[in-house]
């Protein structure tokens, strides 16, 4: 890989998923720095086996959503000179690309400071094993469109995760990330042979339930008070019905790619 890489992302207890996101990580041949929010279930101790990781810790105190925007926009700031490319996203986020280079190539090249790509969301049966020959996205079989309503109707893509440094002098990002704009212009190109996958707790319906039962636990009061990921809140019955019509809209993206 000619362009250097570096993956920024945010981490509390994600031990069920990290085995899967590092092969993400790997493929790509980038540096990570991920932030961890005081995970107590072996997740630091799993990154700390990683020579291309960097670890920071930081206390959210109770403002999880705006402190998680500041960190993200700050990285990008101290980073930026030290890389060509910058992907800022959530654990549960990852990018596949078939021949990343060659994507990267077009980005820089031609100008982009930017780029989408299409999104899967999975909501599997089950939890698969870690396999070192094979992605997260090969060892599952259901997936759904996931609709993010913030691209100008391109509803169907990736958040604005990956930036160009060489064209950016900062970015202004929304809470969660769902809107992001770019200063000092926003030029955003969709990748080929290449697609986001959202784990987004799809590892099984008793997952999912189980996921969201513990963050709705953990909000912080200026979640709720803001209504912000209030959607964690809902009753397990409601969860079950939800992941359930996710299933019911469901493909193998293997099928089609």
């Amino acid at each position: 890989m000619k362009y250097k890489i570096c993956w920024v992302v945010l981490c509390k207890n994600e031990i069920d998923i990290l085995p899967f996101v590092k092969q993400y990580w790997e493929r790509l041949q980038c540096d990570v720095v991920c932030y961890d929010n005081g995970s107590t279930d072996g997740s630091l101790e799993f990154l700390s086996k990683l020579q291309y990781v960097t670890v920071r810790h930081f206390d959210s105190d109770g403002q999880n959503d705006p402190l998680q925007k500041q960190i993200k926009e700050q990285a990008f700031l101290e980073l930026k000179d030290q890389y060509d490319i910058i992907i800022i996203s959530d654990m549960d986020e990852v990018f596949y690309f078939e021949n990343a280079e060659k994507e990267f190539d077009k980005m820089i090249q031609g100008g982009f400071n930017t780029m989408l790509l299409p999104l899967f969301s999975l909501c599997e049966d089950f939890k698969p094993q870690p396999q070192e020959d094979k992605l997260l996205h090969q060892l599952c079989h259901k997936f759904y469109k996931q609709r993010m309503n913030h691209t100008g109707g391109l509803d169907s893509y990736t958040k604005l995760s990956i930036f160009n440094t060489k064209n950016i002098q900062f970015i202004n990002m929304s809470v969660g990330q769902h809107f992001v704009n770019v200063i000092p212009t926003m030029n955003a190109m969709i990748g080929e042979d290449a697609f986001g996958l959202h784990i987004d707790k799809g590892l099984s319906e008793d997952y999912y339930v189980n996921k969201r039962k513990k963050m709705g636990e953990n909000l912080s009061q200026t979640n709720i008070k803001c209504g912000m990921a209030i959607e964690y809140l809902k009753s397990e019955e409601e969860s079950r019905k939800e992941y359930r019509e996710h299933q019911s809209k469901s493909f193998d993206i293997n099928k089609v790619l």
